[in-house]
């Protein structure tokens, strides 16, 4: 009877011993599959505070009155979520600087967190859609920063799980975020130790690089339809020239208010533009008065009675008859308003022949850079 016993009892190991996989593979599967799930709802937080990002600057570079402003943040109603919907204004400012993201206003889906909270998002003050805010360009203090680092367009804030004493839902940012916002200026936005929130952040300077870009070819298609039309480009305003001057043989400056006499007349004669491409100029109310865009926006021709003829050149580009630069946010030393093309442009863009008259400018240009020391834009 001895073999047998000893046959049973190998039995109930090997099946003993089976079970222990079995039940160790499961816990493998189990552990991977949660690891999984977890790896992917990161994978689409992430993405929802992306898609956030990319909205909002989006929504500045679209926007038809104010280039470069954000929309005010939505307001959970007292029953839900509220609508999405950005607050009107109150006054001349956002009734608050945080609160939910406006997804509806930016005709986006409804970003949210693993508890279908949307997600939270704070405005830069001095980024505000209202004329008070003017002038909204690359050099407009935002009036927010993060964590003391200034220069803030805006916050997207994803809240972790909710810590002892938060209570939700709730309309109170503080049963969500871990961190004050102060009443300095610039107001800074700052997390407290404890926080458990993802925050992703806009800059001054990647925001306003896609308006730049915007106004570049604004710009540059306005001229090329000009050009179109009348057979040849206007005459520049030169930095040696007066506000808006044009001068006759300039090549590089900026956009002219007239232009000198010629054929007998006895004075400059007001700026006439030819195409229905360039009414954002003549608009004394519109985007590119009350932004004052006209100070860091600059354009170049190979000449100015052949439009098409192709002399300017961009490395890695064929040969352009027009260039349109816009100067991005003061570097260093450079000083604006300014008397020197280096207190705008960078590189092979502040060429000392872009002074002056500028009668006889340098033809080559750098490829738009977003650097330290290079933060110009280009349209050609």
């Amino acid at each position: 009877m001895r073999p047998l016993a000893q046959h049973q009892n190998g039995s109930v190991a090997y099946a003993l011993l089976f079970g222990l996989l079995g039940f160790g593979g499961y816990l493998a599967y189990a552990q991977g599959a949660a690891s999984h799930a977890r790896l992917e709802s990161m994978r689409a937080q992430h993405a929802a505070m992306a898609m956030a990002r990319e909205a909002l600057i989006a929504r500045a570079v679209n926007d038809a009155n104010r280039p470069g402003s954000l929309p005010c943040p939505a307001q959970r109603s007292a029953s839900g979520p509220g609508d999405g919907r950005a607050e009107l204004l109150s006054g001349q400012h956002c009734p608050s600087l945080i609160g939910r993201l406006p997804w509806s206003t930016l005709d986006i889906p409804q970003p949210v967190d693993d508890n279908q909270n949307t997600l939270w998002y704070v405005i830069a003050p001095g980024l505000r859609d209202h004329r008070s805010a003017s002038p909204i360009n690359s050099d407009t203090p935002t009036g927010l920063s993060l964590n003391g680092k200034d220069d803030i367009a805006a916050l997207i804030i994803r809240p972790g799980p909710p810590l002892p004493g938060q209570r939700r839902p709730s309309n109170d940012p503080a049963d969500y975020l871990e961190a004050s916002l102060s009443h300095d200026n610039p107001r800074d936005f700052r997390s407290a130790p404890e926080s458990n929130d993802s925050i992703l952040s806009i800059s001054r300077s990647s925001l306003m690089a896609a308006v730049e870009l915007r106004i570049a070819h604004r710009l540059r298609d306005c001229l090329n339809a000009h050009a179109r039309q009348t057979g040849r480009y206007p005459w520049p305003a030169p930095l040696a020239a007066g506000i808006g001057e044009g001068f006759a043989g300039s090549r590089f400056g900026r956009v002219p208010t007239n232009q000198p006499a010629e054929g007998g007349e006895e004075r400059p004669s007001g700026m006439f533009w030819a195409s229905p491409a360039c009414d954002f100029l003549t608009d004394e109310n519109g985007w590119w008065h009350e932004g004052q865009w006209s100070e860091s926006v600059f354009y170049q021709f190979a000449d100015p009675l052949r439009p098409d003829l192709a002399g300017l050149h961009i490395p890695g580009q064929t040969a352009r008859p027009l260039v349109v630069i816009v100067a991005g946010a003061r570097i260093g030393a450079q000083q604006r308003p300014g008397g020197d093309i280096a207190d705008y442009l960078e590189g092979r863009n502040a060429a000392p022949s872009r002074n002056g008259n500028a009668e006889t400018p340098a033809h080559t240009f750098d490829m738009p850079q977003r650097r330290a020391d290079h933060n110009d834009q280009i349209a050609y």
